[in-house]
C-alpha cells in the first residue's frame, strides 16, 4: 500500500519518476494570491519524462464555489483514483502548492500516509502546459539535520521528511534559494485537455 500511496502523491506532479522521498508539512505555508488558482481548473494529462509522450495519469482540478476555497483534485490512473485538497499560494513570486490526501477511504485507513500537506512548486510554461516540482526529502533532511529547518526525517535514502515549522517559517524557507535547490531534479509536465478558464 505504501508504494501505491507514494505513486498517488506523485500524480500531483504528473507521474514523476518515483523514489518515494517526499516532503510533508504539518502546517500550510503563509502566502498570498488565490487559495485555489483558477488557472489550474480543468483536465490535464501527464507527459512521460523520458520521451514527452502522453502518460496514463489524468488529473482534473475542479472549480470551487468561493475564492477562499482550496481546489479539489481528482487523479485517475487505470482503475485507481485519489482525491486531494490543493492549496495554492504565491511566495516570493513563485507558485507554491500544498496538497492533502482526502480519499478514497481505504487510502486514509491504511495509516501509511503521514498527515499534512505535500509541498512543491508549479509553473505555467503556457496556458496549456504546466510543470510541477516536488521538494526532495533527502535534501530537506540535510537542512533539518543542520538546523536550517524545523522537522524530522529518519535516516535512509527513501524516508519521508516532515516539516514542523510555523506558516511564516515555511514561507521564509520557500522564498529562499535553499528551497529551489531542495527540489527534485526533474519537474513533471502536464498538458491541458480542456479549454483554459476565461
Amino acid at each position: 500500500m505504501l508504494s501505491r500511496a507514494f505513486s498517488i502523491v506523485a500524480a500531483i506532479a504528473a507521474a514523476l519518476a518515483l523514489s518515494g522521498c517526499f516532503v510533508v508539512s504539518q502546517n500550510l505555508p503563509a502566502g498570498s494570491g488565490p487559495v485555489g488558482d483558477p488557472r489550474l481548473v480543468g483536465a490535464w494529462r501527464g507527459l512521460d519524462s523520458d520521451d514527452g509522450k502522453d502518460a496514463d495519469a489524468f488529473l482534473h482540478f475542479l472549480k470551487v464555489d468561493r475564492d477562499d476555497e482550496p481546489l479539489k483534485l481528482v487523479w485517475v490512473e487505470d482503475r485507481n483514483y485519489q482525491l486531494y485538497e490543493v492549496h495554492t499560494m504565491v511566495i516570493a513570486g513563485r507558485n507554491v502548492f500544498a496538497a492533502k490526501l482526502l480519499g478514497p477511504e481505504e487510502a486514509l485507513r491504511e495509516g501509511e500516509m503521514p498527515p499534512g500537506y505535500f509541498l512543491g512548486f508549479y509553473e505555467f510554461q503556457s496556458k496549456d502546459r504546466l510543470t510541477f516540482g516536488m521538494l526532495d526529502s533527502e535534501k530537506i533532511g540535510e537542512l533539518i539535520s543542520k538546523g536550517r529547518l524545523k522537522g524530522t526525517r529518519k535516516p535512509g535514502k527513501w524516508e519521508m521528511a516532515t516539516l514542523t515549522g510555523s506558516p511564516a517559517e515555511l514561507a521564509r524557507f520557500l522564498a529562499s534559494p535553499e528551497a529551489q535547490d531542495a527540489r527534485m531534479t526533474d519537474p513533471a509536465t502536464l498538458r491541458r485537455l480542456t479549454r483554459a478558464p476565461e
